[in-house]
């Protein structure tokens, strides 16, 4: 018993070095190519390495960048890399969550003001976030919670690159780049009469949709990895995950996305004494999560038979391969050849989830 015990112990250790040195691994390949030297790109799923493909794109370019999906997805992050591999990248980048302001401050912190604008303004007055990213990039995040009346203004900065303080006289130019972001669906706002059809196209030049992290499970275990090592460097310890955490990880739904692995992995960090981070370490949601009583949501709107089959088949064999960890005992699971959901892993290319056996 002894003996079993002790291959047991050491066969979770290999597992988890081999999870660590590949989540290592696709980091420096990632690396190695289109993004070296910028910090926060953690790709591993062929999903977020198109969505980093086509921000190391449109950074060449100073066309406005409109970034959509769930919140917590990483917007920030692909504003960080269009800034850093543009050729603004010596200017600043400035950053300004729309919805986190009271609307009656949002246009004097967007567009600054003059001396004696409004009671409480200061002397000498104050640049705007506009006048303050000259020559670099604005970052309008949670652009679907302005009003209507301020979208007006913001289209005219839009066309005119000119923008008038609160309280001034004059026209003031201003070379932006815009990247603006929402995790609402605007084009259903445009619709109901909540949000400018002419100022959602102004702002739709360039889409990047950023998938939801269920979307890319792929990418879970290195972003775990990931802020596990940050913490580690921060805090000065040597913590590690067991082998079962980043299955559970993989599991589990995450519907505040990448923010909410994040401080999972630091709640862990914090309320651990031990350094190796294990099941019974995780929070109760997840320890529990089984993903049975997932509701499938791929039909909350109209689309193709045939693309509506493909997902939902793409995702039971997924579920089907991180649950059982063969391809064999999966067809089992499924009820079909071994041959088929060979052939299907390599057409949905899930073969990171595959062990071939």
């Amino acid at each position: 018993i002894t003996e079993i015990v002790s291959l047991k112990n050491q066969l979770e250790t290999i597992q988890q070095l081999n999870e660590k040195y590949a989540a290592g691994l696709a980091q420096i390949c990632l690396h190695k190519t289109m993004f070296n030297d910028l910090k926060g790109v953690v790709a591993c799923s062929p999903e977020t390495k198109r969505v980093f493909e086509m921000a190391a794109q449109v950074a060449k370019v100073d066309s406005t960048v409109f970034l959509t999906g769930e919140s917590g997805v990483g917007k920030e992050v692909i504003t960080n890399v269009i800034h850093q591999l543009s050729h603004r990248s010596q200017g600043p980048l400035i950053k300004i969550s729309c919805g986190a302001i009271p609307e009656s401050l949002l246009e004097s912190e967007l567009f600054g003001y003059e001396a004696g604008a409004f009671t409480g303004a200061r002397k000498q007055g104050k640049p705007g976030m506009f006048e303050l990213a000259d020559k670099g990039t604005l970052f309008l995040d949670e652009i679907g919670d302005i009003s209507t009346n301020l979208q007006v203004k913001l289209l005219r900065v839009l066309q005119s690159r000119e923008v008038m303080r609160v309280g001034g006289l004059k026209m003031i130019g201003v070379d932006v780049r815009i990247v603006a972001a929402t995790n609402k669906d605007l084009l259903k706002m445009v619709k109901a009469g909540k949000f400018r059809e002419d100022f959602y196209y102004r702002l739709n030049v360039v889409s990047i949709d950023i998938p939801p992290l269920r979307a890319r499970r792929e990418d879970i275990p290195l972003l775990a990895w990931n802020f596990l090592e940050t913490l580690n460097q921060k805090y000065h310890l040597k913590k590690s995950f067991s082998a079962g955490v980043i299955d559970k990880f993989i599991l589990y739904n995450w519907p505040g996305n990448i923010r909410e692995l994040e401080n999972v992995v630091e709640r862990m960090v914090v309320m651990t004494d031990d350094n190796e981070l294990g099941v019974n370490h995780l929070p109760e949601s997840i320890r529990m999560y089984t993903g049975q009583d997932e509701e499938v949501s791929y039909f909350q709107e109209p689309l193709p038979l045939k693309t509506a089959v493909e997902r939902f088949e793409k995702d039971l064999i997924k579920k089907a391969l991180i649950k059982y960890k063969s391809t064999r005992k999966a067809a089992r699971s499924l009820m079909v050849d071994h041959s088929t959901i060979v052939r299907k892993v390599k057409r949905y290319n899930l073969t990171n989830w595959m062990k071939q056996d």
